[in-house]
């Protein structure tokens, strides 16, 4: 019983090992591309901050420059659906100014910071230096991002996801010719890929500011496809 078990032991590897072997009469090749495209969606982040020693005070300046930005806004063209809150705080802020440590409800409230952020969405890329500029004179003092995307980044990746497969089976079948074997089906495949937008800008603008028109320049978005394929190779009849 144990010289049995001894030779199971050192069958089991030997088994698995023949298990990785790659399969015969059959070749795997791997295959990139990329694809660029200019944005037609760009995104951005408006916010409105207010301070005011009154919670309430804050707040009632805050919603009344929030509801002149939206309503601009609106004049601008945009639709209900491509303007969103993010978040709306109201938060006291603190003396500091004696700058020593304090035990528990000694700190002393000198106010109060309302802020309401919105996220504006446009496929107009042509006017998103007009929707920054108005908004900010409407009543907005933080800028607080604009990133560029595709609409239907899927059409863009499976582009590339045919292109890579193209380069895939084209150095397949040069690998086949020069063993002198035929190409036959592909038998296992897998992909990957990568999206890689333009750096997302960001901007801070505060104070009652009335600037000009912001040029924008929204750059290309690259995605990439990265695919292996198994190959089955035939004798050439």
């Amino acid at each position: 019983m144990p010289i049995l078990l001894t030779l199971l032991l050192l069958l089991v590897p030997s088994a698995l090992a023949a298990q990785e072997v790659v399969a015969p009469n059959t070749i795997t090749v791997s295959g990139t591309a990329s694809v660029e495209r200019q944005p037609d969606q760009a995104v951005i982040t408006l916010a409105v901050e207010s301070f005011a020693k009154v919670a309430q005070t804050a707040t009632a300046d805050n919603s009344a420059k929030m509801e002149r930005v939206i309503r601009e806004l609106r004049r601008l063209g945009l639709r209900e659906n491509q303007i969103r809150t993010l978040g709306f705080s109201v938060t006291p802020e603190y003396d500091y100014s004696q700058g020593t440590p304090r035990r528990p409800g000694e700190d002393r409230v000198i106010g109060y910071r309302a802020r309401n952020t919105i996220l504006v969405t446009t496929n107009d890329i042509d006017q998103v230096g007009k929707i920054i500029d108005a908004a900010i004179n409407a009543g907005v003092n933080r800028v607080e991002g604009l990133s560029f995307q595709l609409r239907d980044p899927e059409a863009a990746r499976h582009e590339a996801l045919r292109l890579a497969i193209g380069k895939a089976r084209a150095e397949a079948e040069t690998i086949a010719a020069a063993l002198g074997r035929r190409l036959g089906p592909a038998l296992a495949v897998t992909t990957t890929g990568t999206f890689a937008p333009p750096k997302m800008m960001a901007a801070r603008a505060y104070g009652d500011m009335a600037l000009a028109e912001i040029p924008v320049e929204p750059g290309v978005i690259s995605l990439s496809a990265d695919v292996q394929i198994v190959f089955s190779i035939e004798p050439v009849q």
